[in-house]
């Protein structure tokens, strides 16, 4: 069930990242956050109301706040600074392929705080899955260093897989929809105060501008609904293995380029291609 969920929440993040590299030259890193989050906010209410089993906020015990405190205070403005610092001073071919280990990351952190241990197939879905990835974006010219960006990169992976295992500490005393409302409002709070202390505050006034504020909705609502479809993967599945397949949303946006956009099939997309299918199957049976 957690799977047709985690391939939704990959095909919106695939795109997403490569919009917010042209998004960079912009807007500052914190506001790049709020941005984020504020033009999710009102779409992730809505989903409240359209998905069912709403949690009322006063039946939420302490195990739903410590994982959001953690991540609001510590893990979010880490990894949004060192994100798109990344992505504004390196090339998103150098630097997208660090996001691929993210499950890998991630395992050690849902081992220790949820018991997750991967089976052996979820262990060769996981490996296929980041391997393609890898593959697919690897650029030899550009990977013989590793650079700065890389390395803010790597930074943010972590934080991302750490992040993750507590989204689901506290989805497990919650509703994902109702948990990604609050987690985006909190953040929403925090990148704006963020936003003003490193005086980002011009930034403000231009994603409110004639120019943006209709891109930056629709590119809130894709992140409203990629940010749910993601908890509810949590939900259901292992959190390594639904950040796999998020791992492969770099795969299935080349074979977006294949069939719409009519690109060459390249060996290395063949084979790509091919490890995520098998990654997919091989998580399925997990």
């Amino acid at each position: 069930m957690w799977i047709p969920f985690a391939l939704v929440s990959a095909v919106i993040a695939g795109g997403r990242r490569v919009y917010e590299k042209h998004l960079t030259s912009t807007f500052g890193n914190f506001a790049m956050g709020f941005i984020a989050q504020i033009f999710s906010l009102l779409p992730s209410l809505c989903l409240i109301f359209l998905l069912p089993n709403a949690t009322e906020i006063g039946t939420l015990p302490w195990r739903f706040w410590w994982p959001l405190l953690i991540i609001w205070f510590g893990l979010y403005p880490i990894q949004t600074y060192l994100l798109y610092r990344a992505v504004r001073e390196g090339d998103v071919s150098t630097v997208a392929p660090v996001m691929a280990l993210m499950p890998a990351f991630n395992v050690l952190s849902s081992f220790l705080l949820l018991g997750e241990i991967p089976t052996f197939n979820g262990w060769i879905g996981i490996i296929l899955i980041v391997f393609g990835t890898y593959f697919v974006l690897w650029n030899r010219t550009s990977a013989k260093n590793i650079s700065l960006p890389v390395i803010l990169m790597i930074g943010s992976t972590l934080c991302m897989a750490v992040g993750s295992t507590l989204d689901k500490v506290s989805i497990q005393v919650s509703n994902p929809a109702f948990y990604g409302f609050v987690n985006t409002l909190g953040a929403a709070i925090i990148f704006f105060i963020l936003m003003h202390w490193y005086r980002e505050k011009h930034s403000f006034h231009d994603m409110f501008s004639k120019d943006w504020f209709w891109p930056l909705v629709f590119l809130g609502v894709l992140q409203a609904i990629s940010f749910t479809a993601t908890m509810y993967a949590f939900k259901y599945g292992p959190t390594s293995y639904v950040l796999a397949i998020r791992a492969g949303s770099y795969v299935l946006a080349g074979l977006y380029g294949i069939i719409i956009l009519k690109e060459s099939l390249s060996a290395r997309k063949i084979v790509a291609l091919v490890c995520f299918l098998l990654g997919v199957m091989a998580l399925a049976f997990a």
